[in-house]
């Protein structure tokens, strides 16, 4: 993310057209003063600020006087984006693309209410109070989306005195005026969600100013970043200024149903807001859909006990009371929703059920108004994995953080074993229970890394069954190991990085580096499969070394 917005300061910087872009900040040099050096004609004149500190000054360009508020946001550089600064200035990596200096790095972390006053011919913003930073931006804007805006560095970083940012340039709102028509005889508010459609080409300026424009339309500006639609005048039109000056917006309307219909792409003109009529007729030829009334009860398994707290879903979240029952207004009625039911985690111990559980509910053309539903969590059913003292302490003398990794397997129909998720793995005093939803034929394989694991004991768990017990077998004593020796050109590599798989893809790999003489330990291996990669000495390498330690117990890597 912060390479993408250094790219974009410096597109930006590159890129500025010359005469007065709409939508580019002023331009004029900075200069510092430290005591009052007047102020330009257009504005009314000020008196030099009588208390000490640091003050900022913008002039506001116009053709009458401003109506409107201003901020000011002071832009800092942190820690960590110097000191890349410095590495990347160090090798020399800054290209002309990138930051042309340190003080773009700067970031405004809050924006500052700025006073304006109004002049004959656009007004004046501050003196403001701000503290010594190597950036500022200064944004001003008026009730109809004209919005003035300085992004500039002082150069110096005084500590009292006066920084004018000297005069700023109206910037006319891009943006779409929205008319619908087809919606005066229909209940509820419909409403319009935006896609922006970006010009890879203007990118990094449009979202240079996203969150300027922002400030000027609070309300547009969150709908842009989440997505979430616009409230729409039934009997007005709805105007959307600002918005970035991108190539076009798509228009996805809305019924109060929750049904959308579109897009309708509109092309935008930089300071133009652009007339559009969204026809609902047009956009909903099946209608605009309706929406039902769920009212439910979520229960624990087969009891009679509330299975929740909330039930979630993409139109919001209800609260479940203490007989489990819940109210869930305009669900939409012409398609499926995917609702979750949180439950809570209590601490400690084998938890009775899910924390989290999702549920399904379709509609059909009969349903209307309120349906009653009736959800049910299933309760965990228990595979324990049961260990004396010796196995478990010979596992985790063999084990290294984050192991030992425990991987439930299930049985088929067929006789082979595949791996299973499992929702919960408690550790208990005498080993680890893991949790089931469903009977079958289950064992669990208990690795000490990725590539050495063995199998406890099978168990059935039958439909009635709520705990069942497996074994796990201390491991043979001896057996077959392996090691890894890394040279480049006949030479053993010291210090080479090496990581080595199994195959069990979901289990995390393990990673050491080589000793002097270029080895590294594995130890046992039982995987039929060693996904290896070694990197040194300013090479890599990527291979399978299985076969290898079966027949030599040595993989050869040579850089």
């Amino acid at each position: 993310m912060l390479v993408a917005v250094l790219v974009g300061v410096g597109l930006w910087m590159l890129l500025r057209p010359e005469p007065a872009p709409p939508l580019a900040p002023s331009s004029p040099p900075m200069s510092v003063r430290v005591e009052d050096a007047g102020v330009p004609e257009v504005a009314p004149p000020m008196e030099a600020a009588a208390d000490a500190g640091l003050w900022l000054t913008a002039t506001l360009e116009g053709s009458r006087p401003f109506e409107g508020a201003a901020r000011v946001g002071a832009a800092f550089i942190t820690e960590g984006d110097e000191g890349w600064w410095e590495e990347e200035k160090r090798r020399k990596t800054l290209s002309i693309v990138g930051p042309s200096s340190l003080e773009d790095l700067a970031n405004v972390r809050e924006w500052m209410k700025a006073p304006a006053t109004a002049s004959s011919q656009g007004g004046v913003v501050g003196p403001v109070a701000v503290p010594p930073a190597p950036r500022y931006q200064v944004v001003a804007f008026e009730p109809d989306g004209t919005f003035w805006w300085a992004d500039f560095a002082p150069g110096a970083l005084p500590e009292t005195g006066t920084l004018d940012a000297g005069v700023l340039r109206a910037n006319r709102p891009t943006g779409v005026s929205i008319r619908l028509d087809g919606a005066r005889n229909l209940e509820g508010t419909f409403s319009v969600r935006i896609e922006r459609d970006v010009d890879p080409r203007d990118a990094e300026r449009a979202s240079a100013l996203q969150p300027v424009l922002a400030l000027v339309n609070p309300d547009l500006g969150w709908a842009l970043v989440n997505g979430s639609p616009v409230p729409l005048r039934p009997d007005a039109d709805t105007r959307l200024a600002p918005l970035p000056p991108d190539r076009a917006v798509r228009l996805w309307l809305r019924a109060p149903s929750g049904r959308e219909g579109g897009p309708v792409e509109v092309r935008l003109r930089e300071g133009t807001v652009t007339p559009v009529t969204l026809d609902v007729a047009r956009l909903f030829p099946e209608g605009v859909g309706r929406s039902v009334t769920l009212r439910g009860r979520v229960l624990l398994g087969n009891t009679s006990r509330p299975g929740g707290r909330m039930v979630s879903w993409q139109g919001g979240e209800e609260p479940v009371d203490r007989e489990g029952h819940f109210t869930l207004p305009d669900v939409p009625g012409w398609r499926p929703t995917r609702f979750n039911v949180y439950r809570g985690r209590k601490e400690g111990g084998r938890p009775e059920a899910p924390s989290m559980w999702d549920f399904d509910f379709t509609p059909t053309e009969e349903m209307q108004g309120v349906v009653d539903v009736e959800w049910r969590v299933p309760l965990y059913r228990w595979l324990v994995v049961r260990m004396d003292g010796f196995t478990r302490a010979q596992l985790n003398e063999r084990a290294v953080p984050p192991y030992p990794v425990y991987l439930l397997e299930r049985r088929d129909a067929q006789g082979l074993w595949s791996a299973v998720p499992s929702r919960e793995f408690v550790p208990e005093e005498d080993g680890m229970a893991v949790s089931l939803l469903e009977p079958g034929t289950y064992r669990v394989q208990v690795a000490s890394a990725p590539y050495a694991s063995r199998p406890s004991s099978v168990a059935q768990l039958g439909a009635d069954d709520t705990s069942v017990d497996v074994r796990l077998s201390p491991a043979p004593p001896g057996g077959p190991t392996c090691e890894v020796h890394v040279t480049h050109q006949g030479r053993p590599v010291a210090g080479a990085l090496v990581m080595v798989g199994g195959q069990y893809r979901s289990m995390p790999p393990m990673r050491g580096e080589t000793d002097s003489a270029g080895h590294w330990r594995l130890g046992a291996v039982t995987s039929d499969a060693l996904p290896m990669f070694v990197q040194g000495a300013g090479n890599e390498w990527e291979g399978d070394g299985a076969e290898a330690c079966r027949r030599s117990g040595v993989v050869e890597v040579r850089l």
